[in-house]
Formats: structure tokens, C-alpha cells, sequence
């Protein structure tokens, strides 16, 4: 579909993780489906040109929001073309017993992540085949937690799998501990808030993921709303722990207002990251767009 100065590829594929665990995948969930935006005069599979593969933020249905947003943006501006994967669960992965935007179980959310980390690996194979390079992951939110789980498995073969995670063992050794030493009559509601605990801080947390090679650590981002009311502050690893030498920036904003009003600075630091790993790399140069305010936290 031709709009404007763009093109819009609609596609799809068999995720990888419904391969792999069938009997965990809903029907519908097991069909990736992505919108690839491109310049209109770019010529498919012969141009080479930049991608980003932008991840979908919560309660995000389909790919009108994210093409606003981000992809037309980005493609007008410097082009950096895009690839707007759709989330498990949510617009054409929604399966029919699930309501509005809500997950029917937690543990959805975990099939989720693990379904991005390999569909993302898939499509970054496919990119290098269709001369959709240099590339780069990039969210906002949720999305951006995505980003972060996929990056950690680039360039690590697709086969390795989330139980592989030294996430798993941990939460089996200590809740067979736990529960040798719980009264019997306490054990099923001990048990599930125990499950609960343990997927909350070992299943989520970056940093019991394997890293990603330090060359490619230098060249991610995080960017950091100080009045996020959403993100933890304290009793948690700093980044620079989690992934030493990584790019961190702070700015004055809340969860919120913080993509409502900094897209443009957004946008600047896509294509300032792009910049870093693939130097030789053809972007335009605007001067219009401001760079992020960076300041430091005191308790940073």
C-alpha cells in the first residue's frame, strides 16, 4: 500500500516459539504479523537502507499508533525505515476469550517476551537478507523492555531458550527449599505467592539475562524519566550493573508526558545509536530536531 511518501508492507510468519512449546501458543498468537514502513522510492531487497524494529507498548493494537508515532517520522527525517511487529495477544494476535487489553493469565506475559525475543531474531535474519541494514531495536515502555530481552540474545542462535536462563534454576532450587520447610497446611497459598514473587523479580529482570556482546552494548540506550512513577528507584541494579558501558540519558518527565511531548528527541537518539554502530551509514541531517535535555539524578 502506497501512502504518501511511503510504503506499507503488511506480512506474517509462524512464530518460532510455537514450534517450540505448541501446547503454550494460541492459535492466533502463533502468527507474527509486522507492517514494514518504506521510502516510496525504495527499491526492495536491492537498496540497502537502515531498519528499526519498533516493539508495541502496552494496550497497543495494531500499527496505526507506532506508524503515527514513530515509522513515518523516522522514514521523512533521515530515512530509517521500520518494522512495526505486532505484540502477542494484542490486535491480530488477540485470541477471542481475551478482553479489551487485558491478559487472562501472567504467565501470558512471559510467552510474550519470549515469543518477541524469537520472532525478533527471525526478522533480524530476514533483514540482512533483504538489505535492511544497519539495524536496531527500539521501544517506549513496555516496548522497550522487549527491545531490551531481544537485544540480549543478538547474535545467539535462536535455538537457545528461555528456560536456558539461569532464571529457571534459581526459581526451581528455592521454592523446592521453600517449601521443605513450610507447614503442609500453608503450602498451596505460600506456593503461589512465592511463584508470583519469583516471576515478578527473577523472570523480568535484565539482569539475570545473558548480555550481549560488549561491542553491542556500546552502542544501546537507555533513556530515563526521572518522575516515572512506574519504574523502581531503589533495591534494584543499576544499569551500568546490569550492562556495563551501556548509554544512559535522563530527562525531567513523567511516564506519560514523556512520549507525549520528547518523540522528536526520541527519534534523534534512533538515529544518533544507528550513527554509533554503522558509522558509514547515509542519514539526513536536520536541524530542527533538539537534542535530548541529559541530566543526572542525586541518587544515580
Amino acid at each position: 500500500k502506497q501512502k504518501g511518501n511511503q510504503n506499507y508492507i503488511n506480512a506474517r510468519f509462524r512464530s518460532p516459539l510455537a514450534n517450540y512449546l505448541p501446547y503454550l501458543v494460541p492459535s492466533q498468537v502463533a502468527t507474527a504479523h509486522f507492517q514494514l514502513v518504506l521510502s516510496r522510492d525504495h527499491r526492495f531487497g536491492i537498496d540497502s537502507v537502515p531498519i528499526g524494529i519498533c516493539y508495541a507498548g502496552t494496550s497497543d493494537h495494531g500499527f496505526s499508533r507506532r506508524r503515527l508515532f514513530t515509522a513515518v517520522p523516522l522514514v521523512n527525517q533521515y530515512p530509517i525505515c521500520s518494522i512495526l511487529l505486532e505484540n502477542p495477544y494484542y490486535g491480530l494476535r488477540k485470541p477471542p476469550d481475551k478482553s479489551r487489553s487485558s491478559l487472562l493469565y501472567v504467565t501470558n506475559l512471559y510467552i510474550m517476551g519470549e515469543a518477541l525475543v524469537l520472532e525478533t531474531l527471525m526478522l533480524l535474519h530476514w533483514c540482512q537478507k533483504m538489505k535492511l541494514t544497519s539495524a536496531i531495536l527500539h521501544g517506549f515502555s513496555l516496548d522497550g523492555y522487549m527491545a531490551s530481552l531481544a537485544f540480549t540474545k543478538w547474535p545467539d542462535s535462536p535455538s537457545r531458550q528461555f528456560y536456558e536462563n539461569k532464571a529457571s534454576q534459581t526459581s526451581y532450587d528455592y521454592l523446592c527449599e521453600r517449601n521443605r520447610s513450610i507447614d503442609s497446611n500453608k503450602i498451596v497459598l505460600n506456593l503461589i505467592k512465592d511463584i508470583i514473587r519469583l516471576l515478578m523479580d527473577e523472570f523480568t529482570s535484565l539482569y539475570n539475562y545473558s548480555r550481549s556482546v560488549q561491542s553491542n552494548i556500546s552502542n544501546a540506550m537507555f533513556i530515563v524519566c526521572t518522575h516515572d512513577g512506574y519504574i523502581l528507584r531503589d533495591g534494584i541494579p543499576h544499569m551500568n550493573d546490569v550492562w556495563p558501558g551501556i548509554h544512559i540519558r535522563y530527562i525531567p518527565h513523567g511516564h506519560v508526558n514523556a512520549f507525549l511531548f520528547n518523540q522528536l528527541g526520541f527519534h534523534h537518539t534512533a538515529a544518533k545509536m544507528l550513527q554509533r554502530q554503522e558509522p558509514n551509514v547515509k542519514l539526513k541531517k536536520h536541524l530542527n530536531i533538539s537534542p535530548i535535555f541529559v541530566t543526572t539524578p542525586k541518587n544515580s
